[in-house]
């Protein structure tokens, strides 16, 4: 989400283009990115999922490959088979961050056989992550319903996911308060609920004045543009923290997960602005995309947009400075390895997971002004995202890397340090 942390812990003393901003005590910072896509700083470990075998206590979206999927025949032709390898295909296209993919063939497997328990099981915990929790229930319900034989352990998984479902909306319709008020107003491309008991029809207007600014600041960068209407939901601080402070465990200002959910103040400023330029970035890039992936391009082009409404146009030599530090002294991350999210990172280290995020966004629009909307709009064509990378920089990721490291370096003068020990060895 927005990068605040730097007012909530001054003791980090940068940015973080976090979709998630929490308020954490000092201590040891880890980045993990759930199934839609958002990255979440924790002073604790992210969730561990385990295996993948089709069971409920380790039916995994997360992770590496199982040695269990290598028991499923990849070319017979029987039936029980043939639903093993797609719904683990399935799966897997979940776990690669193309999202709409696979929960269309989940859905598919799941009214091809409604006496399997399997696709219902894996679309309720992908809805669940992604904060829809009525699809989610639905989901669950068809597999209790109808499912014709669940082995063991599975009914009571289910159960129990339901009933902690069934918690969670409770929670989320409950009423703030007796006497709040839930307001709802709509323009051709967004429409906003509030709940501000203090705010009138002009907190509304200002809202939807600041969407239409974001949407047509977007539209003039990147040439794209959601084809529905985005639903924003804004809360004064207190309600969302009574709404969300359970789901999350600490303290957060927003997220994107299909609709925008962000804090706002009673009177509308440009900080609100900067943030809803950063979610409404997210979600041209899932509509392009269909998932998360690639993260660091996802976020880079999210805080970039975030940085220009903010008026800093460019990174500081101060973040070109931190970026050749890392290149010298080997922590410099591999894109590659920030391709699925910033897993695992800590603190120091998520920080320059963001930092070369938007460095390398920075370097494709100077080289290439103009790419990052035509590479989004192949995407959404349904080309693949690192071929069409290429064909819009001519890089594919690890020529960007290459080429990013080089502009990191010409930006300042040799490391005298560097060279010494050469020359003391050739003065030997």
């Amino acid at each position: 989400m927005s990068p605040i942390l730097r007012r909530s812990l001054p003791w980090l003393l940068a940015t973080l283009g976090l979709l998630f901003a929490a308020v954490l005590l000092p201590g040891k910072l880890s980045v993990w990115v759930d199934d839609q896509g958002r990255p979440v700083l924790t002073n604790r470990d992210g969730p561990v999922e385990g295996g993948v075998e089709l069971r409920p206590e380790d039916l995994s979206l997360r992770g590496g490959e199982a040695a269990g999927d290598e028991s499923v025949p990849r070319s017979s032709s029987a039936e029980e088979d043939r639903f093993r390898r797609e719904l683990i295909g399935a799966r897997d296209d979940i776990r690669r961050g193309e999202l709409r993919r696979g929960l269309r063939e989940l859905r598919r497997l799941q009214r091809e056989h409604p006496s399997r328990p399997e696709p219902a099981w894996l679309v309720a915990r992908v809805e669940r992550r992604r904060g829809r929790l009525e699809p989610a229930l639905e989901a669950l319900d068809s597999a209790l319903f109808t499912a014709a034989h669940m082995p063991p352990g599975w009914r009571e998984a289910a159960e129990a996911l339901r009933a902690e479902i069934r918690l969670e909306l409770a929670h989320a319709r409950s009423a703030p308060g007796e006497d709040a008020r839930v307001a709802v107003e709509e323009s051709s491309h967004f429409r906003i609920s509030y709940d501000h008991g203090f705010a009138g029809r002009s907190y509304g207007e200002s809202v939807l004045e600041m969407l239409e600014r974001a949407r047509l600041r977007l539209d003039g960068q990147l040439g794209a543009q959601l084809g529905r209407i985005l639903d924003v939901r804004l809360y004064t601080r207190a309600d969302y923290l009574e709404q969300y402070q359970h789901r999350f465990g600490f303290a957060t200002v927003g997220f994107y997960d299909g609709s925008i959910h962000v804090v706002s103040a009673r009177h509308p400023r440009d900080e609100l602005y900067a943030l809803l330029l950063h979610e409404y970035a997210h979600a041209l890039f899932e509509d392009a995309l269909g998932g998360h992936q690639p993260f660091f391009l996802n976020e880079g082009i999210a805080d970039s947009e975030e940085e220009r409404a903010r008026g800093r146009e460019r990174l500081p030599r101060s973040d070109w400075r931190r970026l050749l530090d890392a290149s010298r002294d080997g922590s410099w991350i591999p894109l590659r390895a920030i391709v699925r999210g910033f897993g695992g990172l800590e603190g120091k280290r998520a920080l320059l997971a963001y930092l070369e995020s938007r460095a390398a966004v920075e370097w494709i629009e100077r080289e290439q002004p103009g790419a990052i909307g035509r590479w989004l709009t192949r995407c959404k064509a349904g080309e693949r995202w690192e071929r069409a990378l290429e064909a819009e920089t001519g890089v594919d990721v690890n020529g960007l890397e290459r080429a990013l490291l080089r502009e990191v370096r010409d930006r300042f003068p040799p490391d005298p340090l560097a060279a010494a020990p050469r020359q003391l060895s050739g003065a030997q």
